[in-house]
């Protein structure tokens, strides 16, 4: 009895391992990447309770939006959630000029998220000037999405859980795996987390506050980027 506990004890970690650490396609790149997750839910809740009921990371709500303004709908203007999708698409056009064969994966993650870094810290400092700071916002999120998009890590978005729900629940058995549905569980649950998170700092210390979180959180992504820590090195080899 105590050897079958022991073993439905360790089942869990060879699939964890698999899905986090250990495929051999992509390494360790799902760690940063649902980091990034967390922290587009932080950041799309402070557009949202600080910066004027606008996404800066979910593109789908902006063009909701601006369909609400175009019809005339009352308390829905259009300058917020355009801006926001022009410094999306501007953010993603750079990604898209790097060319694929001078940069790997970790790379490419490493200089989006310290532009990520940059791009936040100065949102910050643009206090009163909230077109600005959408903006800003904006380019840094689709910065990161044509990254994420390009790396192709399978199941992980960091933004978009439409595909990801429809996935985990509207595939057939045959095209899902067991570490493909945990890590689209993990990303809704870490989106999920990242808006709470994201709301409570802004009620305790602020939209300027927040958005410094936000700016060091990518900073230390990017810093991540530089080196395979030895304790993840050791678990991938096992």
């Amino acid at each position: 009895m105590n050897c079958r506990t022991q073993t439905e004890a360790d089942r869990p970690a060879p699939l964890l391992r698999t899905a986090l650490i250990a495929d051999p396609r992509h390494d360790w790149l799902p760690i940063p990447l649902l980091v990034l997750t967390l922290l587009s839910g932080v950041i799309d809740a402070v557009s949202l309770l600080g910066l004027g009921h606008v996404f800066v990371a979910n593109m789908t709500g902006n063009v909701v939006l601006v369909g609400l303004a175009l019809s005339g709908a009352p308390g829905h203007p259009a300058t917020a959630p355009l801006t926001a999708l022009g410094g999306f698409v501007g953010g993603a056009l750079l990604i898209r000029a790097v060319p694929p064969h001078r940069v790997n994966s970790r790379t490419l993650l490493a200089l989006c998220a310290a532009s990520e870094s940059l791009l936040l810290a100065l949102a910050a400092t643009a206090d009163g000037d909230r077109s600005l700071q959408v903006l800003l916002c904006a380019v840094a999120l689709g910065l990161q999405n044509a990254a994420v998009r390009r790396v192709g890590v399978p199941e992980l978005t960091t933004t978009v859980m439409t595909g990801t729900l429809t996935g985990l629940i509207g595939s057939r058995a045959a095209e899902r795996t067991a570490h493909g549905d945990l890590r689209r569980t993990l990303s809704v649950l870490t989106l999920l987390a990242g808006a709470g998170l994201g709301a409570l700092s802004v009620r305790l210390v602020g939209t300027q506050g927040t958005l410094v979180a936000e700016a060091v959180g990518t900073a230390l992504v990017a810093l991540s980027m530089s080196a395979r820590p030895a304790a993840l090195r050791r678990s991938a080899a096992r």
